[in-house]
């Protein structure tokens, strides 16, 4: 088997050499596109994020789902990187990017994703998208329905993925749809996964420096 490993390793490296080749001709080409693939690759973040960040909601009023949509489009305009959607969900949970059309069929230019009623395919699609690499998602739904989601959201846990979740609706006081959608374990739940950081913002200011901790995750394993 190892003999056969290596054979195909042989074999492969021609191909790769070759790609690699072309990848530089194309950026050599297309200065501008190659440095938004490198931005994109690195998943970099810009300087002073958390204040850039703080401009579309400290000191707004509103439901801190509402002031979380206002700074993912202000995320969306600095970082590339950033993609993701809901689980059906997303008029509630205001994770759309505006203007940045969706992700379907044969169309892949968008970014924002339509997972469908799929929380656990959902996290898993995301942490697929985060190993890959290129690629910050993030994907929302109600509180109570991170229990679909929990096999997923502890794997990328594990794997130290950089991948976020907007929970909404975490008041235990939902009662409207009954006990299926009031949160009562879920947020200790949660925070009882290893190496997952859990925020629960109660304003604007603690909301965007939420996103910020998120975002820049990585950041300084980079530099």
């Amino acid at each position: 088997m190892r003999a056969l490993c290596r054979r195909r390793t042989e074999e492969l490296k021609g191909e790769y050499a070759a790609w690699q080749k072309g990848l530089q001709q194309w950026q050599r080409r297309n200065p501008e596109k190659a440095a938004l693939w490198e931005e994109m690759w690195q998943r970099r973040v810009p300087v002073e994020l958390g204040a850039k960040l703080l401009n579309a909601s400290a000191g707004a009023e509103g439901a801190t789902r509402s002031l979380s949509g206002r700074v993912i489009q202000q995320a969306a305009a600095l970082i590339p990187a950033l993609v993701g959607g809901s689980a059906d969900l997303e008029p509630s949970n205001n994770t759309g990017i505006k203007g940045a059309g969706s992700i379907a069929a044969g169309s892949f230019a968008g970014r924002n994703i339509h997972f469908g009623i799929r929380e656990h395919a959902m996290a898993a699609m995301m942490s697929g998208m985060a190993l890959y690499g290129c690629f910050i998602p993030f994907g929302g739904t109600f509180l109570a329905f991170s229990d679909y989601c929990r096999p997923s959201i502890r794997l990328a846990a594990l794997m130290g993925l950089q991948v976020v979740y907007v929970f909404t609706h975490d008041s235990i006081l939902l009662g409207e749809d009954g006990p299926t959608h009031q949160p009562v374990e879920q947020l200790s739940a949660l925070r009882l996964i290893p190496n997952l950081t859990v925020f629960r913002p109660a304003d604007g200011t603690e909301t965007a420096m939420a996103w910020n901790a998120a975002l820049a995750k990585n950041q300084a394993r980079r530099h």
